[in-house]
């Protein structure tokens, strides 16, 4: 019994002692899986594998080629610097670099730093290759295929397909610091230019996914609710259309600032393809993992997943301009927003845009606006029942036009 017990003992010491430390630096996560089986193809690659957790996928053996060609480009470009240079750069941060990753990370020292390698050359040689189109070779086969520039942008905003951005930063650094530094663009510069973001306030950058949610923060900061009460909202676009909302597309620079002022609701234009799904499900993974109490992409879901529940509730924000549907039609806009949010979990005590809601609560649910709503539901569901409450309204005012003349006759003749 002691012996059995010793053992067991002895087991469990032996596992304490395998766990790898908790670190502060953990930023990069593996999709959970009730989130993954809802759509897994949001967040797989399509053509090229960034850091460890698809690194072993076979389908994207195929750029191994590519990254080879780029790395010994990148080679060039730093004045041939011997590549021993930059492995005793990754192998000197290795530590740190793993401990971004929460899961733990299988490859040796040296696959580990080959990858590494790798990866980050490849993504700096695309970078500066969007930024001054001189360096593209003649048979790029990166910049010479259609679409190709698209699939590996949206590959590289995947939160599993991330390397730390201080690698990248300092690989970059080390590969130029011969160049005026006044002479060359920053790696955040190139960065921001490839994904097309304005110019965000540097900062500690995780990571892309990072930087993408950075850049599109709102301007204001949290606003403190009016009241204590929990998030209650249930109000489509259709039923604030009926109230007499009206829908404006915002012309703020952030896609996230929303306001409702004097029954006008305005809302930032959001441009709708392929690549967006992926896009936003990503952002919302690192958000419920990394930002669960301060999270403002994933409120931005919710509240357009609250206002479209139909195909007509699509309809109006395409006829005000505030969306850009290039999908297949607004069935497959609906249909995109009420699963998107699935499994998703809301911090409703901290929702961004909880003032908003009670602000439309508060307008939609007054005795006037109700009325409205009722009155255009029921005589102005149809043109021809707008048509017919115009015509009846003409009549009744000339019967009373012609009620006021006969009087007023009447009134002359007994004058008279």
């Amino acid at each position: 019994m002691e012996d059995s017990t010793n053992q067991l003992e002895a087991y469990f010491e032996c596992e304490f002692d395998k766990l790898p430390p908790l670190s502060s630096h953990c930023c990069i996560y593996k999709v959970p899986e009730n989130l993954r089986t809802i759509n897994e193809a949001a967040y797989r690659p399509w053509v090229v594998s960034i850091g460890p957790f698809h690194c072993k996928d076979e389908r994207l053996h195929r750029m191994k080629e590519q990254k080879l060609r780029y790395l010994q480009s990148f080679k060039k470009r730093g004045g041939n610097k011997n590549l021993g240079s930059y492995i005793k750069v990754i192998k000197e941060h290795e530590g740190v670099i793993r401990q971004y990753y929460a899961e733990h990370i299988e490859p040796s020292s040296d696959e580990f730093t080959e990858m590494v390698l790798l990866d980050s050359a490849f993504i700096i040689e695309v970078f500066s290759r969007n930024y001054f189109p001189q360096f593209v070779e003649e048979n790029d086969r990166i910049f010479h295929r259609p679409g190709m520039v698209v699939e590996v942008s949206r590959d590289m905003q995947l939160i599993e397909n991330q390397l730390p951005f201080f690698i990248l930063e300092f690989l970059y650094d080390a590969a130029f610091e011969s160049d005026s530094e006044s002479a060359r663009p920053s790696f955040l510069d190139i960065t921001c230019r490839f994904f097309g973001l304005r110019r965000v306030a540097r900062s500690e950058i995780k990571h892309f996914v990072d930087l993408l949610r950075s850049s599109h923060l709102p301007l204001s900061s949290r606003p403190k609710p009016e009241s204590e009460q929990r998030l209650q909202f249930r109000i489509t676009a259709s039923d604030l259309h009926k109230a007499g909302v009206k829908f404006v597309p915002s012309s703020s620079r952030s896609l996230l600032d929303i306001e409702f002022t004097e029954g006008i609701l305005k809302i930032p234009p959001l441009n709708l393809e392929d690549v967006t799904e992926s896009f936003f499900r990503n952002l919302m993974v690192f958000e419920q993992c990394h930002y669960y109490f301060d999270s403002y992409i994933i409120d931005y879901i919710a509240l357009l997943d609250f206002l479209i529940n139909t195909p007509e509730d699509v309809e109006i924000l395409v006829q005000k301009g505030i969306i850009k549907n290039w999908l297949a039609n607004n069935e497959e806009v609906s249909s995109l927003f009420n699963s998107m949010f699935r499994q998703m979990k809301l911090a409703d005590s901290n929702f961004y845009y909880l003032t908003l809601c009670e602000k439309l609560n508060k307008y939609y649910h007054s005795p006037w606006h109700q009325n409205c709503a009722m009155l255009k539901q029921k005589y102005f569901n149809h043109p021809w029942a707008v048509v017919a409450f115009i015509s009846a309204t003409v009549v009744l005012l000339l019967t009373i036009i012609q009620t006021i003349t006969g009087v007023l006759s009447v009134v002359q003749s007994n004058n008279h």
